[in-house]
């Protein structure tokens, strides 16, 4: 992974990410890649890193420009995943499944 790959408040350095990994935690990616194809590269990336139960989507859209405006695209974002070559249990723990295993973990 290049240093300044990500945006800012993404993990810039392996190391980083997998520290988060380790505790049980999960990383979400911003959306700010030019296509939703890009953006599943974005992911696959961080996923070469840390492993598919420690990525997820960087939910919070709508602060600032990126290819997810809104939650309106998420079906699409799901398609790419899929297109993108993973499998539809990965998909899964993407665009929730990991979150929420974390949220049952913290509140029992």
């Amino acid at each position: 992974m290049r240093p300044g790959r990500y945006c800012c408040r993404t993990p810039r350095c392996p190391d980083h990410a997998r520290t988060i990994a380790e505790t049980g935690g999960a990383i979400g990616i911003w959306h700010f890649f030019p296509s939703l194809e890009k953006y599943v590269d974005g992911l696959k990336e961080m996923i070469d890193v840390v492993g598919i139960d420690h990525v997820c989507i960087g939910t919070d859209q709508q602060v600032n420009p990126g290819v997810m405006q809104d939650y309106a695209r998420w079906v699409q974002l799901v398609a790419a995943m899929l297109r993108g070559g993973l499998s539809p249990e990965e998909t899964g723990k993407i665009a929730g499944g990991n979150y929420m295993r974390i949220f049952r973990a913290a509140v029992g």
